[in-house]
């Protein structure tokens, strides 16, 4: 029998398809609702968990996640613990990377990667464990501790992001969690959320659009990344571009400015120092905030932007001289956004 939090992914495909089908006759002749068993030999993805006591479920889901929990206390939930399943198998490089970049971390490779990383078996399951401390913050340092589990050729990604105390308080209770998972790859694609109807045109955004000046070369994007791009002087200086987007706002404006600037060196300010890096600027017809950081050689442009229950970052951060001379194109960039 599988604990109370379980997420059979592929059954949701046969209520859009069913639902669909419904849509469609009611266009024309009247709709014939006829009802079916499903046999009882599932054979799709599931995966399911137990959680601790202190821990609570967060109901809003978004991108490729399948599970998202927070640590309860007397002031309100704290720290995002996610459950994250994939397709294929993704590379455990790769995956921190993806993190890491974030964080201040320049980028990892195999040998660097198992600087950090180790092999935990939990319950008979075979985890890899990558913890990321920011390296900006020195005082309130922020954490990222990974845990990878693969089954057949799918990987499953379980983060937990927060203060570096919190995650140490909380890691017996990380392993717990991870020991009562249950995870069976399936034949068919796991699907994180079933699409909920979609609300009124009037207030729906999508994914935006935007136009890239031409010398500005696409990278690969990943799960983190909508987008990514590097622009590059001939005199090798480069500038790494991303647009992210996530659910809530990741902490609030002075977290985020904070851990940018922790990447270019800058030390981290209070929320009144907060009007030395940030000023209003206007994107799509919406308020936004626009954040620039210079140090000794690194500098950062960025956006941040709420978009009803999402948070939207902007950033190109790099070779300090090179960011000068790209801030037009930047802001140009800025003009070109939108989400209508």
């Amino acid at each position: 029998m599988l604990p109370s939090s379980t997420k059979q992914f592929p059954c949701i495909r046969l209520c859009i398809i069913g639902l669909f089908i419904i849509l469609l006759l009611s266009c024309g002749d009247e709709a014939e609702i006829r009802s079916y068993e499903i046999p009882s030999e599932y054979t799709g993805g599931v995966v399911a968990w137990e959680l601790p006591e202190d821990w609570g479920e967060n109901p809003d889901l978004s991108g490729p996640m399948a599970g998202s929990f927070h640590v309860k206390t007397d002031s309100g939930p704290i720290g995002r613990i996610g459950v994250m399943p994939f397709r294929e198998s993704v590379s455990s490089v790769d995956v921190a990377n993806m993190f890491g970049m974030e964080l201040g971390y320049q980028t990892f490779n195999k040998v660097k990667l198992e600087e950090i990383s180790e092999v935990k078996i939990i319950n008979g399951q075979k985890f890899e464990w990558i913890r990321l401390n920011d390296r900006g913050l020195e005082k309130s340092m922020k954490t990222i501790l990974l845990a990878l589990h693969r089954n057949e050729d799918e990987t499953w990604l379980f983060p937990f992001i927060g203060d570096r105390d919190l995650i140490n308080e909380q890691e017996k209770n990380f392993e717990s969690f991870l020991a009562s998972t249950t995870l069976r790859a399936g034949e068919t694609e796991i699907r994180a959320k079933a699409p909920s109807p979609p609300p009124p045109a009037h207030n729906q955004h999508d994914t935006p659009t935007w136009e890239i000046p031409p010398h500005w070369v696409q990278t690969s994007a990943s799960s983190m990344r909508l987008a990514s791009y590097e622009v590059t002087d001939r005199n090798g200086s480069k500038l790494d571009f991303s647009v992210t987007s996530f659910p809530g706002d990741v902490g609030g404006t002075l977290a985020n400015v904070n851990r940018w600037l922790g990447q270019i060196g800058i030390a981290p300010v209070e929320e009144a120092g907060l009007d030395k890096y940030i000023s209003p600027i206007i994107v799509d017809e919406m308020d936004a905030q626009l954040v620039v950081a210079e140090g000794d050689k690194d500098a950062l442009y960025a956006v941040i932007l709420m978009v009803e229950d999402k948070s939207w970052f902007f950033k190109i951060t790099g070779n300090r001289e090179l960011a000068k001379v790209e801030k037009s194109n930047f802001l140009s960039f800025l003009d070109s956004v939108c989400f209508h």
